[in-house]
Parts: structure tokens; sequence; C-alpha cells
């Protein structure tokens, strides 16, 4: 642990650099902030529910072979699919959204300092890309899973792949965006 603190160090032995730390960090924090109030507080949140419900249910037909139909409830603001072999609605609920990955990769790509806006705006563009497939994924595969296995297997995948998907699609997606 005392390497880790030493190269920090190490690296922040400028002024520009710790001032460029900063601003980073402070864009971040601001940035994170207004992108994930703005798509989870707003209506907005309602069109990206229902997205991936809809997606989802077409995807599960097409090519997974599962009957699903699906609703969304406005009130509660969450998509339920409809799977006849299983006895209750699955809920697509906010974490199931990709907002807070979507969030938190945009925001690192927005506040780096040394890109263009061009690159930037391309990489917020194929970030968002990857985070809608890769949800659309994760969520489609666990529902096969509950279909196919039972609910305790699609519990730990899912836990399992949430995590992976975070991890994946914000870590690597920013470190290619800073090799490019």
């Amino acid at each position: 642990m005392l390497t880790f603190f030493k190269k920090i160090k190490r690296d922040l032995k400028t002024k520009k650099k710790i001032k460029e730390s900063l601003y980073f960090l402070l864009f971040f924090i601001i940035s994170f902030s207004l992108i994930y109030l703005l798509l989870s507080k707003t209506l907005i949140y309602n069109f990206i529910n229902y997205f991936y419900g809809s997606l989802s249910s077409i995807i599960l037909n097409i090519f997974y072979g599962i009957n699903t139909s699906f609703y969304y409830d406005f009130i509660e603001q969450v998509t339920f699919l409809i799977i006849p072999s299983i006895d209750y609605p699955v809920a697509i609920v906010f974490l199931c959204t990709g907002i807070l990955e979507f969030s938190l990769i945009v925001s690192a790509i927005v506040s780096t300092i040394g890109f263009s806006l061009r690159k930037k705006i391309k990489w917020v563009l194929i970030s968002s890309f990857l985070v809608i497939i890769f949800n659309l994924l994760r969520i489609t595969f666990t529902i096969f899973i509950i279909d196919y296995f039972n609910l305790e297997i699609a519990d730990f995948f899912h836990g399992f792949l949430f995590r992976l998907f975070l991890v994946i699609i914000v870590i690597g997606t920013y470190y290619f965006f800073l090799k490019s």
C-alpha cells in the first residue's frame, strides 16, 4: 500500500499535475451528478426503462425463443416482463438500466484533460453504444437463466454479471479512450 502512495506522490510532484488532478476530480463529480440526476430523476428515465423492457422482450422472443410480453408501470416506473413459464413477472428496475455505468464512463471521458472535444464525443458515443449492447445482453441472459434454470442460479449470475459489466465497460472503455 505504501508503494501506491509513493507512486501517487511521484506523479503529482508538480503543481500543474496536482491542479489537473483536482480539475478532473471536480469536473468528474459535477458531470456525474448532472448526468446521473438528468437520467434518473426526469422523464428520460421512463424512456430508458421502457426502451430496455421493450427491446429485451423482442430479443428474448427472437433470439432466445422465450415467449415474452412486457408492460411499463408509469406509477412505479418499472418495466415488467411477463414470461408464461415463470410464475411472476420479471422487473427491470433502476439498476438494470445502465444509468450508473453510463454516468460513470461519460463523466470520466468528458472530465479528462488533454483530449480534443471531437475525441471525447467519439468515445461518449462508443461507450453509449457499448453500455446499451452489454446491458441488453446482461438483462436477456439473466432472464434466460431464470427461465432455463431457476431464480437462485440466476441471482448469482445477475450479481456476477452486474459487477463484471460495471468493471469491463467502465474501466475497459476508459482505458481504451486514454490509449487512443
